[in-house]
């Protein structure tokens, strides 16, 4: 499992925008578009998207895929000039730390995401900075990446974090960045698509769900975690009910 070095900006660069145009323009054809029947009974908030917050979610998103790339292309920049602790032979740390060092990512991300995203709801920063990600009380999947630059400056911060930190291999980095993609979408559909098979499972009281996400738009605040719901429950700003 080896990644070509000489084409690896490309990968590190182009990662996040594909896969989020990918996987907005999906969510965004099926439930607002094609309107398919047998996800309507899942919206969680019934008014409407107007266009004019689809121009502003979809305008700021474009800002914020360009801070994306940028930090992408950092992350090669730091491999070239020998600061990072990225790896290209996946035998150098073992097959079993590899998708194990997702598992860290995703668990570091979630606190970093965590405390950010606390930090952006205090006065100054929500008031200059955060507010641009809750004009949309009531998200369609374009708003997963609508933020003031300087927010999508300290959101995409966290890819250069961790190959200056954690020993990557490009695999598991491109794995991690499609998960968080995935994740952040989800999110913000507005609709969810939890399988009910999974809903009364233990699992799922650690997991965030779109109406987790979707209640703190709805709010302006608690439920801040991006992945699980450890460090609400354990800050206790967790709001399972609409209330």
């Amino acid at each position: 499992m080896n990644i070509n070095e000489k084409y690896y900006w490309i990968i590190s660069t182009f990662t996040v925008p594909v896969c989020y145009a990918i996987t907005v323009t999906l969510f965004y054809l099926l439930l607002y578009n094609w309107k398919l029947p047998v996800f309507m009974d899942k919206k969680i908030q019934e008014p409407a998207i107007t266009c004019e917050q689809l121009k502003a979610e979809v305008m700021f998103t474009l800002i914020s895929l360009v801070i994306f790339c940028c930090a992408g292309f950092g992350v090669y920049l730091i491999y070239q000039n020998g600061y990072s602790k990225l790896y290209f032979e996946a035998s150098k740390y073992g097959w079993i730390y590899l998708p194990l060092s997702i598992v860290i990512m995703v668990v570091l991300h979630d606190a970093y995401f965590y405390w950010t995203h606390r930090l952006l709801h205090t006065k100054w920063w929500f008031r200059n900075v955060h507010q641009t990600h809750h004009r949309s009380s009531n998200p369609s999947p374009w708003a997963a990446l609508s933020f003031h630059p300087a927010e999508a400056f300290i959101q995409a911060f966290i890819t250069i974090l961790i190959v200056l930190f954690i020993p990557a291999h490009p695999i598991a980095l491109f794995i991690f960045l499609v998960y968080m993609v995935l994740k952040n979408v989800l999110g913000h559909t507005g609709y969810e698509l939890t399988a009910f098979a999974f809903k009364n499972t233990w699992w799922q009281q650690w997991r965030n769900t779109s109406t987790h996400h979707n209640n703190h738009h709805l709010y302006g605040r608690d439920n801040y975690g991006l992945y699980f719901t450890f460090w609400d429950k354990l800050m206790r700003t967790h709001r399972e009910k609409k209330k």
